[in-house]
């Protein structure tokens, strides 16, 4: 009785997407909706600041990560390597702040700094590269659009502030990007094509030039996938954000 009275509570759950999924004929087109007003950023703009981050990496410059407590970072000493306790963010923040404290990413080694709101420093290579401030609250020249990372990795300094990595997308359309892709797959689609789009319009792996894959094997979508993303570049369908500087 237990396993069925479940069976029959999940068969009957009320899912919000449902409601948005019956403004289009089929999911095919909430999914070409969804891609088609999302804004990337000018191939020149993502190659021009890929080659000033390529440098600052090089020169041992802290870039910017979300900060995480769950032990992607370290601490180098003379003799040994430990991992940085913080109390919280804020305190994560104020110690990397400071030039003579030095905390690396474990997997890259490369020396970051902590973002201090979450996205601060993607505001801000948007507002340096394009002009346009986004997500700044009453002075935003785009309004309503998300900032939204493509790859979660934001823990990652390959990762987190590259235009390669994130795309704006309209407020109403960004939860289907938030939630997990087994969760439906209007948002296993969505979050495969904008990864295609990006390979297919930066090639990551190239413009990085990096030691190491930035992507590696895993974050590659399927074949499928790629092919779509590069015929809605082939057929001019996707749009960018043009920059006013």
């Amino acid at each position: 009785m237990y396993v069925y009275y479940i069976c029959e509570k999940n068969r009957s759950k009320m899912d919000g997407l449902n409601c948005f999924k019956q403004l289009f004929p089929n999911d095919d087109e909430l999914v070409d909706y969804v891609i088609r007003n999302t804004l990337f950023f000018k191939k020149d703009i993502v190659f021009q600041q890929a080659r000033v981050y390529r440098q600052a990496i090089r020169m041992g410059e802290a870039i910017p990560v979300r900060y995480t407590s769950k032990g992607a970072f370290f601490r180098q000493h003379e003799v040994k390597t430990t991992r940085p306790r913080f109390r919280n963010k804020k305190e994560a923040v104020l110690f990397t702040k400071d030039s003579a404290n030095a905390v690396f990413h474990k997997d890259t080694k490369i020396r970051v700094c902590f973002d201090p709101d979450g996205n601060y420093y993607p505001k801000k290579e948007i507002l340096k590269y394009t002009g346009h401030r986004v997500s700044w609250g009453s002075t935003s020249s785009v309004v309503n659009y998300n900032i939204a990372h493509i790859w979660g990795k934001t823990d990652n300094p390959l990762f987190f502030s590259l235009l390669w990595n994130y795309a704006l997308i309209p407020c109403h359309c960004t939860f289907l990007t938030d939630k997990k892709e087994e969760n439906d797959v209007v948002m296993k689609n969505i979050k495969n094509l904008l990864k295609a789009i990006s390979i297919e319009l930066y090639d990551p792996n190239r413009i990085m030039d990096w030691n190491q894959d930035v992507l590696s094997i895993d974050d590659y979508p399927v074949m499928e996938y790629l092919q779509k993303g590069r015929k809605w570049i082939i057929n001019k369908n996707i749009n960018f954000l043009e920059s006013i500087i």
